[in-house]
């Protein structure tokens, strides 16, 4: 942890502009990015990304271990980002039946972020929030139904069907898996 890291933190702390704006354009990608994996929409994006900067920010007091603030700040961002799909909650759809297809759960596609990115904004937004919960963050099924008000089988199957749609956009795309 540099001494200017921290020097940085706590002058956003004591409501210095400069600092905040250099804070803002240094964390800002990086909130934006988490925050991407759940919209599709710039606009929404935009919405949740100044929600969540302002939390940061006019939170930074209670982060008591600046060694913690990537982690914290990713959280900020999935909160907001799961508060606003809670507000939308009809994306998810109950599985009709107990679900056919069996999926690997590490197919491993050589392609870069940008390509992979494509394939998961073409997922509808349910799959896609639960694929993300699920592979990205690290959320068991159980903590999924909790946070998105559904079902474990819902969630179980939204990430079942995310993973069938998921290879099917990337071969569609020219990428098979390795």
């Amino acid at each position: 942890m540099s001494k200017e890291y921290n020097i940085l933190i706590e002058k956003c702390i004591k409501g210095d502009k400069v600092s905040q704006k250099h804070f803002f354009e240094q964390y800002g990608p990086y909130i934006k990015g988490v925050i991407w994996r759940y919209f599709k929409d710039n606009g929404m994006v935009e919405d949740i990304f100044i929600k969540a900067m302002y939390k940061i920010l006019t939170n930074l007091n209670s982060l008591e271990d600046h060694q913690k603030l990537m982690g914290w700040m990713k959280r900020i961002a999935v909160n907001e980002s799961l508060m606003e799909l809670r507000k939308n909650k009809h994306q998810y759809e109950e599985p009709l039946s107990e679900v056919a297809y069996q999926i690997a759960d590490h197919d491993q596609y050589n392609l870069d972020m940008d390509k992979i990115k494509r394939a998961l904004d073409q997922l509808p937004d349910g799959y896609r929030t639960v694929f993300n919960l699920y592979e990205v963050d690290g959320y068991k099924h159980r903590e999924i139904a909790e946070i998105l008000d559904i079902s474990i089988n819902t969630s179980k199957s939204q990430l079942i069907m995310a993973k069938k749609k998921l290879r099917e956009l990337l071969t569609n795309m020219g990428f098979a898996p390795e």
